[in-house]
């Protein structure tokens, strides 16, 4: 099956590529790609007390906004339920009053 797409070993080259620049360390060829990255996180220092409380409070408010999220489409979708309940009734009790028709 021919692809128009890009070949996925120049994908994963140019992958690996973006993310040695990122790491901003020229790999050597007999480094491996595990030594690299965990030489990475070597460098990466601890957040500091202010950043963590300030990571701590951004997943806070973000949850917060998920779950206001949650509720109002809950309260939409019982609101829908409750008027689709009340016209369904509606229509049964218009129907009981009718006349029958000849």
């Amino acid at each position: 099956m021919a692809s128009n797409g890009p070949d996925p070993r120049e994908f994963l080259d140019m992958a690996q590529r973006m993310l040695r620049q990122l790491f901003d360390e020229p790999r050597r060829e007999d480094q491996t790609w595990a030594d690299v990255t965990r030489e990475a996180v070597r460098r990466r220092p601890e957040p500091s007390a202010e950043e963590q409380r300030e990571n701590l409070t951004f997943a806070l408010a973000t949850r917060a906004v998920e779950a206001l999220e949650d509720l109002a489409l809950n309260v939409a979708a019982i609101r829908q339920r409750l008027e689709r309940t009340a016209a369904g009734s509606h229509d049964r009790s218009a129907r009981r009053e009718a006349p029958p028709e000849r």
